[in-house]
């Protein structure tokens, strides 16, 4: 006997479920589930934050017969505020059917984990569980976008691949770095990324963007600025990237990605500020050898409206980008991830202003008045 259309379609559609909508299956799982779920118990001189007595199923999903399983992990049912971050969920498989369970690879360990949406990617009509978490705690953590899909040949949920982790570092096999903590000594001055899900050209499936820019120190001292946007969607069978290039391209999408996603830099400034890859060879020829910049703010408080780019370069050094529309802004990164963004018409020239800028977009003028 052939399965109707309705069995087909039940089988493969994606649900959440909890102890009212299924109580059976609910049950099945925190029965299979019953020693990931028993409490820690401290062993001699181990560290209270390492032991998690309260453990639960953070949230369950299904396809057919085939779930995925979020255990959370927490040192106590109700944390303070100053343990909160003492969080992390791991993901599994289980089998409805035969009860069998296993844990997903490249999911065991996921800080502060925020569920975002059901998202269908393609090539096949089932959605990804989306989500974000934390690398490490008490660490400099990444964040990573990181979906689970599922796979019908297998009848399994597994960790979405994005790419290599090479072109870009930021795109890797289990999801998308979209943040990090750059204050740990390293080369990287500045990260920041903006991204969305969106309705695909492709009827029924969802697309990822996500724009990344870093700004690093380069071999000869100077600040080198990597600014990528990708775009992923299905195609013919198939869900790849594209790299976008056309800066109008990258502008719409900026557009859309920060109506998601707007506490990243890059949505809290003008476009024309943050798209300055293109002008870097432009800046070395402006300002071929520049003494090394300074990254505190008290540096660009004593200037003028008679004060130069020249005058501010001779004191706090090269500037780490060269943006504007129509009049050249020089942007200098400063070490607790604000900017200073100056603007004048030549070097010479008194500056038009010097604005100080928030990491959340708030803008103060550092021109000294009488």
């Amino acid at each position: 006997m052939q399965p109707s259309a309705d069995d087909v379609h039940k089988s493969l559609t994606f649900r959440w479920i909890d102890p009212t909508s299924d109580p059976q299956e609910w049950e099945a799982i925190q029965s299979a589930f019953r020693g990931e779920l028993a409490p820690d118990v401290a062993g001699p001189g181990q560290d209270a934050l390492d032991v998690y007595r309260y453990k639960y199923v953070a949230r369950a999903g299904i396809v057919s017969h085939s779930a995925v399983v979020f255990i959370g992990h927490r040192p106590a049912k109700k944390l303070t505020t100053e343990r909160e971050w003492d969080q992390y969920c791991s993901a599994f498989n289980f089998d409805t059917d035969t009860h069998q369970k296993a844990a997903i690879e490249q999911a065991a360990t996921m800080w502060k984990l925020k569920f975002r949406t059901l998202a269908t990617f393609g090539p096949a009509p089932i959605p990804d569980v989306t989500f974000t978490y934390l690398t490490c705690t008490e660490c400099e953590p990444d964040l990573v976008f990181a979906p689970l899909q599922y796979d019908p040949k297998k009848s399994a949920w597994r960790v979405r691949p994005w790419g290599d982790g090479k072109a870009p570092w930021w795109a890797a096999k289990d999801g998308l770095i979209v943040d990090v903590d750059v204050n740990n000594g390293g080369d990287t001055i500045s990260f920041d990324c903006a991204y969305g899900v969106f309705g695909s050209k492709k009827i029924g499936f969802n697309d990822v963007a996500v724009r990344c820019k870093e700004v690093a120190y380069a071999d000869s001292g100077k600040a080198k600025i990597d600014d990528s946007t990708l775009i992923y969607s299905s195609s013919d069978g198939v869900f790849r990237s594209r790299r976008v290039s056309d800066d109008s391209e990258v502008a719409a999408l900026n557009t859309k990605m920060c109506q998601q996603h707007s506490r990243s830099v890059l949505c809290s400034l003008p476009f024309y500020l943050t798209a300055t890859a293109g002008q870097s060879s432009a800046l070395d020829e402006m300002v071929p050898n520049p003494p090394k910049t300074v990254r505190e703010l008290a540096c660009f408080r004593s200037f003028t409206k008679g004060t130069s780019i020249n005058d501010v370069v001779k004191k706090c050094g090269g500037p780490d980008e060269l943006g504007g529309s129509g009049i050249n802004i020089f942007v200098y990164h400063l070490d607790d991830g604000s900017l200073v963004a100056i603007g004048g018409t030549g070097l010479k020239s008194p500056i038009l202003y010097a604005n100080h800028i928030e990491t959340g977009g708030k803008a103060t003028s550092l021109i000294a008045t009488k």
